[in-house]
């Protein structure tokens, strides 16, 4: 029971956070309309209802790819560059096909090789931030200590 409420929580976390981004993006490129996902993504089903429907069911599957994931950082005999690199490849592979079938991007080489740039650029930025953040809290750590 434990681990459907877990995936309740992740799926809620998803679909919150896949709707915000809709909103911002279809406030930016939707001429005043509501759209899901892309233009090319919304025209894949006959309403807009099924469009949201399987928007809803994409954003709930990538809170799960990216709570879940989250279990490589327990485990404590690997190190943080092999639990990184592990977690980066994880949800890489979890995550593009969801955002593939989402239409996030159109499917051809140069789009998806740019997908990968932007994904890989995110993830370095973040893992840098939280490296740097860390460091600074056991060097914090360290001039109490001493």
């Amino acid at each position: 029971m434990k681990i459907f409420k877990k995936m309740i929580n992740a799926s809620c976390s998803g679909i919150a956070i896949g709707v915000i981004l809709s909103v911002i993006f279809s406030s930016i490129f939707g001429q005043g309309d509501y759209m899901p996902s892309t233009p090319t993504f919304m025209e894949l089903f006959t309403t807009p209802v099924r469009a949201m429907l399987s928007s809803i069911i994409l954003w709930a599957l990538m809170g799960n790819v990216f709570y879940f994931s989250e279990l490589i950082f327990t485990q404590e005999r690997w190190s943080l560059l092999k639990m990184s690199l592990l977690h980066y490849l994880v949800t890489l592979i979890c995550f593009f096909p969801l955002a593939y079938l989402a239409g996030w991007f159109p499917h051809n080489i140069l789009w998806i090789a740019g997908f990968l740039l932007i994904y890989t650029g995110i993830y370095l930025i973040i893992y840098l931030g939280n490296y740097l953040s860390t460091w600074l809290e056991i060097r914090k750590i360290n001039r109490k200590i001493k």
